[in-house]
């Protein structure tokens, strides 16, 4: 009895596991902005992966407020305590597979069959990855504060409820102007006890400090008819000319700081685009097991199973019930 992929079966799947998972994270648009330290936009947690548990605590140590004292007072009964805020990330199993059926054994074309199955669930998996991201930036349920969402150009149309503040919207008076990415900017970095910090961008031997925005195409379209943003975005920012961020169609340009990058997922509702101002530590990505691929065999050879696994947890950062590194932004997105 001969086995379809009795050739590359067993070592090979366990070899491909690590280049399913560098590939399915570099064909997704977020990964540019992830990385494990605290400056990155979507910060990758790793712990679990080499200890057990179902969760991990993300925390953040709050700046102190106190004085001090000066001169000859005494520092004895003076101190400041340390206060912490935390965030609990649960991580799962997340799983998928594909499968060939038919009689390969004589053409041999397993290798390829198995390329296309692998190709397949990496395309899956980048898919999966994104959504979730944009599922858990575009949260509105929890981190609610006025000081983190911008309802169309006036500070007026915010509201307790998401559904009301949503329908003060105008289609016209709201689209998306560099006038409200700079408002959004101010409440990023002004609004509240706790700012959105930056993220820190590299280009070569220089480090910069900018504000990302992702915004939807119809979003977009109103944007590149402001007369103020082409004025700044005729050419490509000097400092970012040699980045792979500016590169291809996604990046639109900048404003006041900001980075704009077209994201054709961002949600639209009730003709309003859900945009997001982001910042250091906007996501947490936790992952308690990195992809795994496998391959098995069944019906003596008749059919070939292919699938990834991993197990991990996407989350929104909301410390003291304030969204950590977003900023929503709500434009007016009717469609052509």
């Amino acid at each position: 009895m001969v086995a379809t992929i009795e050739t590359t079966h067993g070592v090979s799947a366990e070899q491909w596991s690590g280049d399913v998972f560098g590939e399915y994270l570099g064909q997704n648009p977020f990964y540019s902005f992830m990385g494990q330290n605290s400056n990155s936009i979507i910060q990758v947690k790793e712990e679990l992966t080499k200890a057990s548990g179902d969760a991990i605590t993300v925390q953040l140590r709050a700046k102190l407020t106190g004085n001090g004292v000066t001169g000859s007072t005494a520092l004895k009964g003076n101190e400041e305590d340390l206060i912490f805020y935390d965030q609990k990330i649960e991580v799962d199993t997340l799983r998928h597979a594909v499968i060939l059926r038919g009689e390969m054994s004589e053409q041999r074309v397993a290798f390829d069959l198995r390329n296309q199955a692998r190709e397949a669930l990496v395309d899956w998996a980048s898919d999966k990855m994104r959504l979730e991201i944009i599922t858990a930036l575009t949260d509105t349920t929890s981190g609610r504060v006025q000081g983190r969402y911008l309802y169309g150009a006036s500070e007026g149309n915010f509201n307790e409820t998401h559904a009301t503040a949503l329908a003060n919207v105008d289609a016209v008076d709201d689209q998306l102007t560099t006038e409200m990415i700079s408002k959004a900017k101010r409440k990023a970095v002004l609004d509240g006890g706790r700012k959105v910090r930056p993220f820190l961008m590299k280009s070569g031997n220089k480090t910069e400090e900018v504000f990302v925005l992702f915004a939807h195409p119809y979003a977009i379209r109103d944007l590149l008819e402001d007369q103020s943003f082409k004025d700044v975005n005729v050419h490509l920012p000097a400092s970012f000319g040699d980045s792979v961020l500016v590169h291809g169609q996604r990046y639109k340009g900048m404003w006041d700081g900001v980075m704009i990058f077209e994201c054709d997922e961002m949600p639209v509702e009730s003709n309003v685009a859900h945009n997001v101002l982001c910042g250091a530590q906007a996501v947490a990505v936790a992952f308690g097991k990195k992809t795994n691929y496998k391959e098995d065999i069944d019906d003596y050879g008749h059919e070939n199973g292919f699938a990834i696994d991993e197990i991990r947890g996407v989350e929104k950062l909301v410390f003291n019930g304030v969204d950590h590194g977003v900023v929503h932004v709500f434009s007016a997105a009717v469609a052509d």
